[in-house]
């Protein structure tokens, strides 16, 4: 039987404590409701001093002030202090708050959670008033003594925060993290108030050495954003820029941005109505931008400068530079709604496509103008993309007489799957000449003879009405890759006139003679097909294969009768696979042929084979000798480094390093120099990886020395005195190792530093598989780091055309059997491809033994 339940109504304080808690989530929310307040009283000085270790902090600034009464009305506890505020709107003009803040419950929570003690005094005031509250309750009010002031503006120092909330501090970041949070969000409000001077201290530091070494960050008041932007950062990223203002009826854009790339999106601010913006839809949308133009590869670096070609061999995304941009979107308070979580950053927008179209407007104005963009890009953008370029794949001449179903000539179907294009050397008629092909189009149905050696095409149709002519005049069509395009009379083919498209003789001369076009290798020899055997190739389904000697290398007679033609490549392989294979030897000097049985328990499930698994015989495979010693040579390399890492999470090793002497200069910017000296989570993750500097004691007082320093370049050189062995070669080069260490910077502003304390988490499982234990050190391995060993892995594998011996090639497989993925190389590519299924029976028939050695 149901129990009757009844509705009680919470208590004041559950209320207020409930109400407080989803407010205020951490410290440095904090200070950023205090710093809006500031900023809301129309203060034009703001100075802030954070305790992180002791959960402490204080902002004072100069504004207007609260009076006597307001301070009362503050001090009267946890229902009746709650939404109080100067700010107040009445219920129609909520759709046009010009203020950050409006609920009037910042205060009264911060009274809730922690030791709230707020001294202010206006400008019509005698007297500085004070008033404390702890837990909700009231402690003192009257006049101010420990923050008295002498003129206008207020005092609002927060202590003990969260004291009634252990798992919320148990939870918190590290105080160096925290302070570099509320660095962090001083710096973005401080671009948006040029005209507002802004002081962030370490108390901590203050109280052990009374020097400027507690000192943060100081921010003069400035004539712009760009100004303070270079304050901040110097003048390195914005060197060559373009400020921004521009409107669209009730829309406006203001800010700047800059021809300078960078290497991460460090300097990427922006904002609606001032209020900083977390990452949403408009931030994809001018990444995508810039990513799809050429920005990303011309834009100028640091040293102001471009260069449309580079004359060292890079990783193709290696280069690639992040936009640079500090961009505040003016909308109507009434078309938005920030109302969607307590820190205000997350916005929703009424006619998000009218201001999508207004941004996508002005990035592309900007990258027009400075020649990232060509003007036909705008108008492109709402075209269909164009089709991709077909799959042209070889199958062998006695597979012509398969049916090969013909897909739909509508734009619709070939927009979403684009038929594969085939070529049949030979078998349309007699008259085709010797040394070309022929290639259907599936679309049109339409036949073209290519020729094999230049390329050149023409229809077959047009043939017999230019017998007169020579090969040589034969109009040259489209080569095969690209679509054929759409005839304006169906009855045309793609085919245009010979007489306009004609080639001189002395041309096809030129190119038949050119040893361009030569083979440059012999053909690799392949098994003929048993002439007694051919009634029985109808019967079996083709292997297509990308691979030159798949289409005629084998027979099908040796293939499994009835299986779909795809099966060998749905065949699943397994590690143990590589171990049991017979290596046969080496092909072409570029692969490594070799069987494998698929008939072990690897490949059953309750006793039964696999449905994609063949019954009978092995799999013919062949391994790419480069990607394969590739793999081994990564993983190697890999082990090494990462297992250090860990052991240096562990205490009980570190990655091997090459010290430098002397040590060697590298040139940041005077940020990212800041933040490598004062934050020393940033240099002990560089630790961890090896990479050590010396000096940076004397970078520490960097921000307070540098005031005023608009006009300066804003470079400072440190010193790098230890680097990782494993890659030390490939770091001395060129600009690897500023690249490593100005790209690693970038990563922390969005991504925490600090791995986890791996020694509490070792358990049995670690030491049953401590041969890929350093797998998890990967993910906090640099991308950069990554790049250089794949690169050094890369340079110094098996090439093609390395011969190798039978002993090499069954090491080689070995090895690779050995790695953790050894079904791919170190840059993603398959390391392996099954050919076909070969069988001993065939049909009715038992074929001869496959002579292997012919294949050598």
């Amino acid at each position: 039987m149901l129990r009757e339940t009844s509705l009680n109504q919470l208590s004041a304080e559950t209320r207020a404590k409930l109400r407080s808690a989803q407010l205020l989530t951490s410290l440095p929310q904090v200070v950023s409701e205090l710093l809006q307040n500031s900023l809301d009283a129309g203060a034009s000085q703001v100075d802030i001093g954070v305790n992180c270790e002791e959960w402490s902090c204080w902002v004072r600034d100069d504004g207007a002030g609260i009076n006597k009464s307001g301070l009362s009305m503050i001090g009267k506890g946890s229902e009746e202090g709650r939404y109080n505020t100067s700010k107040a709107y009445t219920p129609a003009s909520l759709d046009s708050v010009s203020t950050f803040g409006f609920r009037g419950e910042a205060l009264s929570s911060m009274a809730e959670l922690c030791c709230l003690e707020i001294s202010s005094r206006t400008s019509l005031s005698r007297e500085s008033w004070s008033v404390i509250l702890k837990g909700g309750r009231p402690l003192y009010s009257g006049p101010s003594i420990r923050w008295r002031r002498e003129s206008a503006g207020t005092v609002v120092c927060v202590r003990d925060a969260f004291f009634s909330l252990p798992i919320r501090r148990q939870s918190h970041p590290s105080p160096n993290k925290t302070l570099d949070t509320i660095k962090q969000e001083l710096e973005a409000y401080a671009l948006m108030f040029p005209n507002v001077s802004f002081t962030l201290q370490d108390d901590s530091k203050s109280k052990e050495n009374a020097s400027s070494k507690g000192h943060v960050l100081r921010v003069p008041k400035t004539r712009s954003i760009l100004a303070a932007f270079r304050h901040m950062y110097g003048r390195a990223p914005t060197e060559h820029v373009e400020e921004i203002d521009a409107t669209s009826e009730d829309l406006k854009v203001e800010g700047f941005i800059s021809l300078v790339g960078a290497r991460s999106k460090v300097y990427q601010y922006l904002y609606i109505n001032k209020h900083p913006v977390s990452f949403c839809d408009l931030h994809r949308l001018i990444d995508s931008k810039f990513s799809t133009s050429t920005f990303i590869k011309h834009a100028y670096d640091e040293g102001g400068e471009t260069s449309l070609r580079s004359s060292v061999r890079r990783s193709p995304r290696k280069g690639e530079k992040k936009p640079i941009y500090v961009l505040n979107l003016v909308i109507p308070t009434r078309h938005i709604d920030n109302c969607l979580e307590p820190a205000k950053s997350a916005v929703q927008i009424e006619h998000k496509n009218v201001v999508t179209s207004f941004i996508s407007s002005v990035i592309d104005s900007f990258l027009i103008r400075h020649g990232f963009a060509s003007g036909k890009r705008a108008a492109e953008e709402g075209r269909d993309s164009p089709p991709k370029k077909r799959k042209v794949t070889m199958i062998p001449n006695s597979m012509v007489q398969n049916n090969v179903p013909q897909p739909p000539a509508s734009r619709k179907a070939e927009s979403k799957e684009v038929p594969a294009v085939f070529i049949h050397p030979g078998d349309i008629s007699e008259e085709i000449p010797q040394g070309t092909t022929v290639w259907k189009d599936p679309v049109t149905g339409e036949t073209f003879i290519v020729d094999a050696r230049t390329g050149n095409s023409y229809s077959q149709n047009l043939r017999h009405k230019i017998d007169g002519m020579s090969t040589a005049s034969m109009s040259r069509i489209s080569r095969i890759p690209h679509l054929p395009k759409k005839a304006k009379n169906p009855g045309q083919g793609v085919c245009s006139d010979p007489a306009r498209d004609s080639m001189p003789d002395w041309l096809q001369e030129a190119l038949g003679a050119n040893k361009a076009y030569a083979a440059t290798e012999p053909k690799i020899p392949s098994l003929p097909l048993l002439t007694n055997q051919a009634s029985d190739d109808q019967s079996c389904t083709p292997i297509y294969s990308n691979h030159s000697c798949c289409a005629h290398a084998f027979g099908t007679p040796y293939l499994q009768s009835g299986s779909p033609s795809s099966e060998h490549a749905q065949t699943r392989f397994h590690k143990a696979d590589l171990l049991q294979a017979q290596v046969i030897n080496q092909v072409d000097r570029k692969f490594i042929a070799c069987l494998v049985d698929l008939e072990d328990s690897a490949h059953r499930e309750n006793g039964k084979p696999l449905d994609k698994c063949p019954a009978g015989g092995s799999t013919l495979i062949l391994i790419d000798q480069h990607a394969a010693d590739e793999r081994v040579r990564v993983e190697r390399f890999l082990r090494e480094i990462c297992s250090g890492f860990l052991q240096h999470c562990e205490g009980t090793g570190a990655v091997e390093v090459l010290e430098l002497s002397p040590a060697v200069p590298i040139l940041l910017t005077r940020h990212e120099a800041s933040r490598l000296a004062s934050v020393e989570e940033v240099r002990s993750a560089f630790d961890r990886w090896g990479v050590r500097f010396e000096g940076l004691a004397k970078l520490t007082p960097l921000e307070s020395e540098c005031v005023g320093d608009e006009a300066g370049g804003g470079y400072v050189q440190v010193f790098v005195k230890a680097i990782p062995a494993i890659v030390g070669d490939k770091l001395l080069l060129n600009d690897e190792l500023r690249d490593l260490i100005k790209g690693y910077l970038g990563t922390f502003e969005s991504e925490e530093t600090t791995p986890p304390n791996l020694s509490q988490h070792k358990d049995a499982s670690d030491t049953k598989d401590d041969e890929l234990r350093w797998l998890k050190a990967l993910r906090w391995c640099p991308q950069e780091l990554l790049d250089l060993i794949n690169s050094k892995a890369c340079r110094g594998a098996v090439m093609f055309n390395d011969p190798l011996s039978l002993e090499q090639c069954e090491r080689l497989v070995r090895n690779l059997a050995a790695t953790a993925f050894p079904f791919q190389c170190a840059h993603g590519r398959p390391s392996l491809v099954p050919l076909t299924h070969v069988s001993t029976e065939s049909g009715r028939r038992t074929a001869p033994a496959l002579d292997w050695a012919r294949l050598n």
